[in-house]
Order: C-alpha cells, then sequence, then structure tokens
C-alpha cells in the first residue's frame, strides 16, 4: 500500500494536468478563424491587413496572414486582386516581384473618386433623360395625333409587312436550286402546249353538252357547278 501522503500529491498533479489541458483547448478553440467568410468579409479581412501594417506587401505573405484571419489560403490572390481591380490596392513591381500596398488615406481617396465620377454620370444621364422628354412634348404638341395620322401610319406597317415578305420570297428564289429552276423553264413550253391541249377539250366537251342540252346558258350553269368552270374567264394560256 502506498503511503497517503504519496496518493495526495499524485491525485493534485493529475488535476493540474487536466486543468492545464482544458485551458489549452479553450485557448485553441477562441483562436480558431471564422469559417464560411463571404466575399465581402474575404475582401475587408485582407484590406484590414494592408492597413494595419502600412507596409507593402508580397503576396506569399499576404496568404499567409490572411490564412491566419480566417480567408482560405487558395482564395486570397484573387481577393488581392478584386482590392486592386477596384483601385483598393495598388501593385508595384519590383526587380522581379510584385508589392502590394494600400494606406487608409489612399483607399478612403479612390472610393470618394469612384463615387464622384458615379454621380456625374448620372447626372448626365439625368440631364440627357430630361432633355430627350422635352423635345418628344414639343414634337407631340406640335403634331397632334389625328385621324390621319393614324390611317397614315397604319397604312405605313401593313407596306413594311409585306415589304418583309416580298423581300423574304425574294431571298428563298434567290437562294433556290439553278438546276431546279432550269428544268422548269425548259418545262415551260410543254406544260403550256399540254393546259391549252386540255381546253381544247373542254371547249369540245361544252360543244356537245350544248348540243344535248340545246341551251348555252344551262351549259355554263352545269360548267361553272360541277366543274367550277366560268367561260367568262376560261381562256387558252399565252
Amino acid at each position: 500500500s502506498h503511503a497517503p501522503g504519496v496518493s495526495g500529491r499524485r491525485r493534485s498533479r493529475a488535476r493540474r494536468r487536466g486543468d492545464f489541458i482544458g485551458e489549452r483547448s479553450k485557448g485553441k478553440s477562441s483562436d480558431m478563424p471564422p469559417r464560411g467568410m463571404s466575399a465581402e468579409d474575404k475582401r475587408l479581412t485582407v484590406l484590414k491587413l494592408f492597413h494595419e501594417s502600412a507596409e507593402p506587401w508580397l503576396l506569399k505573405d499576404m496568404e499567409k496572414a490572411a490564412a491566419k484571419r480566417g480567408v482560405v489560403f487558395q482564395a486570397v490572390k484573387d481577393v488581392v486582386q478584386s482590392l486592386v481591380d477596384d483601385s483598393l490596392v495598388h501593385m508595384d513591381k519590383v526587380g522581379t516581384s510584385n508589392w502590394f500596398w494600400s494606406f487608409p488615406g489612399a483607399a478612403d481617396a479612390a472610393v470618394r473618386a469612384r463615387l464622384e465620377a458615379v454621380e456625374r454620370e448620372a447626372a448626365q444621364v439625368d440631364a440627357e433623360t430630361n432633355d430627350i422628354s422635352e423635345r418628344v412634348e414639343k414634337a407631340q404638341a406640335e403634331c397632334p395625333e389625328t385621324e390621319d395620322r393614324v390611317l397614315a401610319r397604319a397604312a405605313l406597317e401593313s407596306a413594311e409587312a409585306l415589304h418583309e415578305s416580298l423581300t423574304a420570297e425574294e431571298t428563298e428564289f434567290a437562294s433556290g436550286d439553278d438546276v431546279l429552276f432550269r428544268i422548269m423553264t425548259e418545262g415551260t413550253p410543254m406544260a403550256k402546249e399540254a393546259a391549252n391541249r386540255w381546253t381544247d377539250n373542254v371547249f369540245a366537251l361544252k360543244s356537245w353538252v350544248e348540243k344535248k342540252t340545246s341551251s348555252r346558258d344551262e351549259t355554263r350553269l352545269f360548267f361553272k357547278h360541277h366543274a367550277e368552270i366560268d367561260f367568262d374567264t376560261f381562256d387558252y394560256v399565252e
């Protein structure tokens, strides 16, 4: 068996070890970087590092420092570049190295300059909009809407639609098969001859029917009703 004093000292040392390990665990958990940072949080974190140091940085050093603040190591390069694109961080090449720097005053000046530029552009757009509105109102006052103008606009729209349709049809003919067009052209006389031959046959049939009915009017009505042939317009192909 052990002496009571020895057992007490062992238990005391064990408690102190446990307390020390617990304190270390708490310290580690509090020092852990935040997770799930947004893109804007990453930009602010990196920009704050520039402003706190007030010194130029190499990218590799910024990547390490920003990673300790919670920015993913692989994302630091893109974050720095986005700040450079927005003129919040400046880059200078010294020898073979790129140095990045940003001071609070310079960043504020860049933001103010961008804001002023946007405000000037907005003012210019407003002025142009007002000018156009005034010109439209003046034109409407000088040329009020009348029935003739409405009819003229409708006629113009109809003519434009017809022109578009005819242009499309012309394009189809222009892009057609040249061989097919030649065959159709060469076959036109033959088709004309065949059509006139059948016209002869129709007139011969008409004469036969007239003899059977002894009525010219009844014959014309018969052909118009049963064959949809109107002898007022029916004729040979020229």
